[in-house]
């Protein structure tokens, strides 16, 4: 059995030991879109070529996710998002940091490697973030057809909608905008920040008036969908937070990697809502 204090004595040159820089080899020749040149996807810690015991995946690369990881013996962390507090994962603001050096020495005191998998998830077909979101929400049966984030409901009130996303997602904090007694006919998901611009493409439309998002700045989708609704115009908006926006995405991906890498534990670690009451 391998350990993770052994797994940085594994290199490319161990023909017979799988290594990260072979799982993104895979991951490249199973999505459907090019490899990009400028992305984000990239090694952002440990050595690519060191053998993997086992992959996590997660939202987000927590210090309590990393710690359950190395705790299952599994060294290779693929996180949706940036593990240090900016886009592009840059540590130059993070010279001389306690938080920095306190989650740093989890990392190489385990050995841990870390793969960013954001920009190719969302661009395969479909969106791997879109369908674990939907079958988290179970909103399946009403998504439609040729679309992955548009869904017809039967005339339900916003309030059993937002009733059931609460029993879906019993630890986010969700925000509400709207009459509780509003008829949701056509509703749309956008998961994560895509920003304002691709909300007000989606309310714009004219034919929903359900918008159910990760986040926004709250001077921008929120004060329009208020807007909305104070004038009576049949809109309303479900804040569901980034992480429960996009996590359930993850749980699927680690579903995806175990049907082509065999050789190794792949499993789904939650980083869950950071907010509290």
């Amino acid at each position: 059995m391998v350990t993770l204090s052994q797994a940085g004595s594994f290199t490319s040159e161990d023909h017979s030991v799988l290594t990260a820089s072979d799982v993104l080899e895979r991951i490249k020749g199973e999505v459907t879109c090019p490899w990009s040149e400028e992305t984000v996807d990239t090694f952002k810690s440990g050595n690519p070529s060191d053998g993997v015991t086992g992959i996590a995946c997660t939202f987000m690369a927590t210090v309590d996710v990393l710690k359950e990881a190395a705790a299952k013996g599994l060294n290779l962390i693929i996180t949706h998002e940036p593990t240090y507090y900016n886009h592009l994962d840059s540590r130059e603001r993070l010279e001389n940091d306690p938080v920095y050096a306190a989650k740093q020495e989890i990392i190489d005191k385990n050995n841990l490697i870390i793969f960013r998998f954001h920009d190719h998830w969302h661009r395969t077909d479909p969106d791997g973030i879109y369908v674990g979101m939907t079958r988290k929400m179970v909103w399946d049966s009403y998504l439609v057809e040729g679309e992955s984030n548009l869904f017809e409901f039967p005339g339900i009130s916003l309030i059993h909608v937002t009733e059931h996303l609460k029993e879906v997602f019993p630890e986010a904090n969700l925000r509400i905008i709207g009459d509780p007694n509003l008829k949701i006919e056509r509703a749309a998901f956008s998961a994560g920040a895509p920003g304002s611009a691709a909300h007000f493409r989606l309310l714009q439309r004219g034919d929903l008036n359900l918008l159910v998002i990760g986040e926004a700045p709250e001077w921008e989708t929120i004060e329009y969908v208020r807007d909305a609704s104070q004038a009576g115009l049949p809109m309303a908006l479900v804040i569901l937070g980034h992480v429960i926006s996009e996590e359930a995405g993850m749980a699927y991906c680690a579903e995806w990697l175990q049907t082509f890498i065999p050789e190794v534990p792949v499993a789904f670690i939650e980083a869950g809502d950071p907010f509290h009451e």
